[in-house]
């Protein structure tokens, strides 16, 4: 008899030496992400089916397929949500190892639509204060939003704090 009935058999799972997230991990990091709410509210912001969880609950172990589509489809880092103390290597270009360059330049079209909807998203802080739009206050702002999405800071607590602090600062006439 050949090797071949060994070779073609299914292999189980491999252990892994990372510890993967409990259930009530999983759901404490979506709190501390997205705020107290609901187990339910937070299913839907990712888009997971009530069936899936209530499977999750019942087997006592979680599909991260579901998990990792729904973290990236909420814009959460991957890396913040399932490792949040840990040092990560993120390879340079000159690491890869790729049959064609990668070429590196200004992508106008995502660049300017992050800037675009950090903007949006700024303008109801300095009306709430009643700063003026001026050129300063708002690249203040929406660096502080595009800082905060990279480094997962609380974005409304990040701008509230910027925008209470521009209010109590004499506005200095500047050219625009």
């Amino acid at each position: 008899m050949s090797n071949d009935a060994k070779i073609n058999t299914t292999q189980g799972p491999q252990k892994s030496n990372v510890e993967m997230l409990n259930m009530d991990e999983v759901i404490a990091r979506l709190k501390l992400y997205f705020g107290n709410e609901s187990t339910a509210s937070l299913m839907r912001r990712l888009g997971i089916p009530k069936s899936t969880y209530g499977n999750w609950k019942k087997r006592k172990t979680i599909s991260y397929d579901y998990l990792v589509q729904g973290l990236l489809q909420a814009g959460v880092s991957l890396d913040w949500f399932f490792a949040p103390r840990q040092q990560l290597n993120y390879p340079r270009p000159s690491e890869l190892h790729l049959n064609e360059p990668i070429v590196l330049h200004y992508q106008p079209s995502s660049d300017t639509e992050e800037v675009l909807k950090a903007t949006a998203e700024i303008k109801p802080f300095l009306q709430r204060y009643n700063l003026p739009e001026t050129t300063r206050n708002q690249q203040l702002l929406v660096d502080t939003y595009l800082a905060s999405r990279a480094d997962h800071i609380g974005i409304d607590f990040a701008l509230n704090q910027i925008a209470l602090a521009l209010s109590w600062a004499p506005e200095t006439t500047e050219p625009e």
